[in-house]
């Protein structure tokens, strides 16, 4: 904060006016002759009596200078009032600055201690932070290879769990290709024997139908196969060779096992348009056996088409199917 300038030096004094010149004294009067002999001397004369004008100008001169020493007392007085005044006010301007220099200093002091715990905050701060980053760094990293670690023991448990079901399933495979192949070897055995069997069944049944064919007029017939009856069997009735074309037809898509109790009879309505396709068929009477009913309509759908007899189509036509005589 830059002093204040020094206050001027006060004006000098006015120079006080000139002394009037006091009245010059009244003549000595002179020295008595000695006297012979020491008597008392006599009292001095009276001094002369001043003029009464002079002395009033005196008088006049003396309230003059008495008022001009009064007026310069008065202005001294004053101007060491406006000097203490003048004085006290540049003391207390001088406080003031330096209570205002006090109070900046004091300030700036109090705004440095802030950026300083500002400044020593922020560094903790930055070393938390950093401490923070750190410790979540290594948490990460931590996590990272314990996630590897389980993935590289979850992989290796996989793969050898794969390993293991692969083994497992690479011995169902083989076992079931082994079972598969008994079995297909079992079953083109078994169809084997069935074929010869059914061969042997299918040249007894033709022979005893050869035989029943013999033995009977008016009805045509297959041994294992069909018999028409009906009303077209009974006015003209198909001829003795219908029933072998029926049976050659009809027979080989019957697909039923050889072994089966008894001979149940199935009768069939069967219904045809000119070219001698079926058209439609009904059971009208039931073998008791509901697996050969089954296997004889099925063999009528994938036959589809009977032959004709001579050239005509009986319909409609009772066929009736035995699995032998």
């Amino acid at each position: 904060v830059a002093e204040p300038p020094p206050p001027p030096p006060p004006p000098p004094p006015p120079a006080p006016a000139p002394e009037p010149e006091p009245a010059p004294p009244a003549p000595e009067p002179p020295a008595p002759a000695a006297p012979p002999a020491p008597e008392p001397p006599p009292p001095p004369p009276p001094p002369p009596e001043p003029d009464p004008k002079l002395v009033l100008e005196q008088k006049k001169r003396e309230q003059e200078a008495q008022r001009k020493r009064e007026q310069e007392l008065a202005r001294k007085r004053e101007e060491a009032k406006r000097l203490q005044e003048q004085r006290k006010q540049q003391e207390l301007e001088q406080k003031r600055l330096e209570d205002e220099r006090k109070k900046e200093e004091e300030r700036r002091k109090e705004q440095e201690r802030k950026q300083q715990e500002e400044r020593r905050k922020k560094e903790q701060e930055r070393q938390k932070a950093q401490a923070e980053a750190k410790k979540e760094a290594e948490r990460k990293q931590a996590e990272a290879e314990a996630k590897k670690k389980a993935e590289a023991e979850a992989k290796k448990k996989a793969e050898a769990e794969a390993k293991k079901k692969a083994e497992a399933e690479a011995q169902q495979k083989a076992e079931a290709e082994a079972k598969k192949k008994a079995a297909a070897e079992a079953k083109k055995k078994a169809d084997a024997e069935a074929k010869k069997r059914e061969a042997q069944e299918a040249e007894a049944r033709r022979q005893a139908e050869l035989r029943r064919i013999q033995n009977m007029a008016g009805l045509v017939g297959a041994s294992g196969g069909a018999r028409a009856t009906g009303t077209a069997a009974q006015s003209s009735g198909p001829s003795a060779g219908w029933g072998n074309k029926v049976k050659a037809a009809v027979r080989p898509n019957i697909i039923y096992p050889a072994a089966i109790i008894g001979n149940p009879e199935a009768r069939v309505e069967v219904k045809m348009d000119a070219t001698g396709r079926i058209t439609s068929k009904r059971l009208v009477k039931s073998s008791g056996n509901a697996a050969w009913d089954q296997a004889v309509l099925r063999a009528l759908d994938k036959t589809q088409v009977l032959p004709k007899d001579n050239g005509k189509v009986i319909t409609p036509v009772t066929l009736v199917f035995t699995p032998h005589d």
